[in-house]
């Protein structure tokens, strides 16, 4: 494979925050309000429970699955997910939204298992100074087990190296269709893929990788950023 094309990889971590409309107010005003959507990359959770200050607002969401971006109040939260299958609970922590901004609220690991779930609040926004006609990617290892992975596009490796939980820095493509699959970094040994994705220019896009590792269940799935 040619890697030609350079990446790179960066701690998930960004704590931000956590609240959906109706938390505090009922609608808040789109120019006063923060974005957040929910990813469950955690294939044995059984749907994944989340309460805002005592209140469930999102409820048995899926593997794989996203709640899409909801308006959100900005200010601080009391924050709890729970995986409602085992009954396990990833996160319970006071976070904080930002008005004007958007982010994902990502659980990862294995809710029975060797690898402990967690929850991740990863701030959306895309690159400052995305060249015209040029879309954005971000890859993340959420595969528990999972070596590190390369991101090759149209055979080409572009992003290199992402560690479990960990995500890469922004890759920038020019608009258009792209196969993207997952190798084993700094091999030829292709774990997923290939996934078709048409990138709209000025769009920023969140790649996972996720399932298992060594089953044959390891996936890539995109999600389109606000």
């Amino acid at each position: 494979m040619n890697r030609k094309m350079q990446g790179g990889a960066l701690a998930l971590g960004v704590l931000a925050a956590l609240t959906v409309a109706g938390c505090r107010q009922r609608s808040p005003e789109p120019e006063g309000a923060a974005f957040v959507r929910l990813i469950n990359a955690v294939p044995d959770s059984g749907g994944l429970d989340v309460s805002v200050d005592g209140r469930r607002v999102w409820k048995r969401s899926e593997f794989r699955s996203s709640t899409g971006y909801q308006a959100v109040a900005s200010g601080t939260y009391p924050v709890k997910m729970d995986a409602d299958g085992p009954g396990t609970t990833l996160l319970t922590q006071s976070l904080a939204f930002e008005k004007g901004h958007t982010y994902t609220l990502l659980a990862l690991g294995q809710a029975e298992g060797e690898i402990a779930p967690q929850a991740q609040v990863l701030a959306d926004e895309k690159p400052e100074h995305l060249e015209d006609g040029k879309a954005s990617v971000r890859l993340i290892n959420a595969s528990p087990g999972a070596p590190p992975v390369d991101l090759v596009v149209n055979m080409i490796v572009g992003v290199k190296e992402v560690g479990y939980g960990r995500r890469s820095t922004p890759l920038a493509l020019a608009g258009g269709a792209y196969d993207l699959q997952l190798a084993a970094a700094g091999t030829e040994e292709i774990l997923a893929g290939p996934v078709h994705l048409t990138l709209t220019p000025g769009k920023s896009y969140t790649l996972i990788a996720m399932g298992r590792a060594g089953n044959q269940s390891l996936s890539l799935e995109a999600y389109p950023d606000r």
